[in-house]
């Protein structure tokens, strides 16, 4: 497939800068960035807070409106949020964690189904926090309860410790981009259209904006683990911010195809190909997680998509 239109979000710093540099330096790719303060030289960059809906749909209506006739080849939903707190809520009242990584992807992808190209990839970025098996952090996801997520005062099984329900919400929102991607293919609209969507966990990497809400102990940590030799010798399993940058261009421009129900991880620097974890197996929970997304922000928020 020749992938000429890409859009994408979380492009700007970290890993995703790396991305987007390799995607801007491959011949005729033609890359849309959503971005708050400063945009990547060479792609065309549009304003986009993923904390507002509101900013959402406008960011849809200039890429559309941008692009023409022409139809978009691959999504990269790469932005996210770590907030230690489940307390902090989006400008349409939803907890940030599931209204950054979830919600708001969900509403533009929606919004921009349209206009996506037969063979299109839609790539969303999870984490390796939503398997207990490799969640070194030790808040794993208990349910996969969208509106619980969205509205954390429903959730039956929250912890006293705040900290530890700001990890479980991060952990969660982030299953929430699994399940995604595994029900894309079982979309009408992607059986018509021969879409892909496919999850990438880019594993532990240090260096990158997302322990920018963490206390100074982690960002010391994550600092010290920038050091090849130092993450080499005393965490041989995170990975690079170019190798991970690398990793999400390559998938992106079909270099790297996942085999059929399983998601691309980074393990130091290597290519793996993980199983989903035993909530992201259940067809019907899949499904649910879709619908009551959908539910949020069709009659909870009055949207339309």
């Amino acid at each position: 497939m020749n992938i000429e239109n890409i859009v994408m979000t979380g492009g700007t710093s970290g890993f995703g800068l790396v991305t987007a540099k390799k995607l801007i330096q491959a011949n005729n790719v033609n890359l849309i960035m959503g971005y708050r303060s400063k945009g990547v030289k060479d792609a065309v960059n549009l304003p986009l807070e993923l904390t507002s809906l509101r900013s959402v749909n406008s960011f849809a209506e200039e890429v559309v409106k941008r692009l023409g006739k022409d139809k978009i080849d691959a999504l990269i939903f790469n932005a996210g949020i770590n907030y230690p707190s489940i307390n902090t809520l989006t400008e349409d009242g939803i907890e940030i964690n599931f209204g950054v990584n979830h919600l708001a992807h969900f509403y533009l992808l929606r919004l921009l189904m349209p206009h996506l190209s037969g063979n299109a990839k839609i790539i969303i970025t999870t984490s390796g926090t939503i398997d207990p098996a490799t969640n070194i952090f030790g808040s794993p996801p208990k349910h996969a309860n969208a509106l619980w997520m969205a509205y954390p005062e429903m959730d039956e099984t929250l912890e006293e410790d705040d900290k530890i329900n700001g990890q479980r919400a991060y952990a969660s929102s982030k299953l929430c981009n699994l399940l995604t991607a595994i029900q894309i293919k079982e979309l009408p609209e992607s059986k018509q259209n021969n879409w892909e969507g496919i999850a990438y966990d880019p594993g532990v990497t240090p260096g990158t904006g997302l322990v920018r809400y963490s206390d100074e102990a982690m960002k010391m940590l994550s600092q010290q683990f920038t050091d090849p030799k130092t993450r080499k010798e005393k965490f041989p399993l995170a990975n690079s911010i170019e190798d991970a940058g690398n990793t999400l261009a390559d998938i992106a421009l079909g270099f790297i195809e996942p085999p059929q129900d399983r998601y691309v991880a980074l393990r130091g620097g290597k290519i793996t190909f993980m199983n989903p974890p035993g909530l992201a197996q259940n067809n019907e929970t899949i499904k649910k997680v879709w619908q009551d997304t959908a539910f949020i922000l069709n009659d909870k928020l009055g949207l339309t998509c």
